[in-house]
């Protein structure tokens, strides 16, 4: 008779989602362990990452004037430092700066709420170029010529980062086998699910079924997804203020949850043909778009 490799799962709310470890290989209690590990380390960047606790160091970012400057946790500043390399390899699709444009939106869609700004000084506030990031000392500043300071807000970008970091933490309890989850849209996959390699995951949403990719085998990388079908136009096209409209759903495959997260928040603001040019100039690097008449266009180089 065959062996059953034993599979445990775990799960734990936090960053206003769920977070699920699934171990194989190792039996329950050392099992659990490790992911009481993982998530204590979720907490604990939640603490650091989240722009809503005043304490966070993303809080403290946020209360600088213009031409001051704060040193951060070195997580934080790593988590900074893949948003703006994202906000650059994107051409400013994905901003973590986007706060300002993002609270004016729900401001503004709460009937009879209070509207602090319109949408055009709210989106004159927003642009990673504002900030200014030392890996010297891990110091974030304001430009001294960013009238209005910034508003980060992580959230494009958080849940990746925790993945990643606590794939690290997996990896110290020497668990190679194992799926990361954050809520439906972030997936983290290390090692082998199954006898056929690597972990079969579901897409989640009726766009995953619709578009025909229902279940994708990860082997040692990442899948995010972005999408309409939940939280309906919550994406925001940081150039113009408005909801993306370029795809109604998007998804990035990667080996950094991190940066795959920042890029599948791109690719709904980005074109098609965009996505595309991007995909070949990154190695490693895969999408799957819906254009907004449903047609589902798979972007991966191995054309799985």
């Amino acid at each position: 008779m065959p062996v059953q490799v034993p599979l445990n799962r775990f799960s734990h709310e936090a960053m206003s989602t769920f977070f699920e470890v699934i171990v194989c290989g190792r039996d329950e209690k050392y099992a659990n362990q490790a992911a009481n590990a993982v998530f204590r380390e979720i907490d604990r960047l939640e603490k650091l990452l989240s722009r809503f606790d005043p304490c966070s160091d993303i809080s403290q970012v946020n209360r600088l004037k213009p031409g001051e400057s704060i040193r951060v946790a070195p997580d934080v500043f790593e988590c900074l430092s893949v948003a703006a390399w994202a906000y650059a390899e994107t051409g400013g699709a994905f901003d973590a700066t986007v706060g300002p444009v993002i609270d004016f939106r729900k401001e503004s869609g709460k009937a009879g709420g209070k509207v602090s700004c319109d949408l055009e000084s709210a989106r004159r506030r927003v642009g990673m170029r504002r900030l200014e990031l030392d890996d010297s000392d891990f110091s974030v500043g304001i430009r001294a010529d960013a009238e209005g300071g910034v508003e980060i807000d992580l959230g494009g970008i958080g849940k990746g980062y925790s993945l990643d970091k606590t794939a690290d933490i997996l990896e110290e309890w020497e668990i190679k086998d194992f799926l990361l989850n954050a809520g439906f849209s972030t997936a983290l996959a290390s090692g082998n699910g199954d006898k056929d390699g690597g972990w079969m995951v579901g897409v989640g949403g009726d766009w995953g079924k619709a578009a025909g990719i229902e279940k994708l085998r990860l082997i040692n990388e990442a899948l995010n997804g972005s999408g309409t079908e939940v939280k309906g136009q919550h994406i925001v096209d940081p150039g113009t203020g408005l909801p993306a409209k370029e795809h109604l759903a998007a998804w990035s495959v990667c080996p950094s949850a991190t940066a795959g997260d920042a890029l599948s928040t791109a690719f709904m603001v980005m074109s098609t043909g965009k996505v595309r040019d991007f995909c070949a100039a990154h190695e490693g690097i895969g999408a799957f778009v819906v254009t907004p008449g449903g047609r589902l266009v798979d972007i991966r180089k191995r054309g799985a």
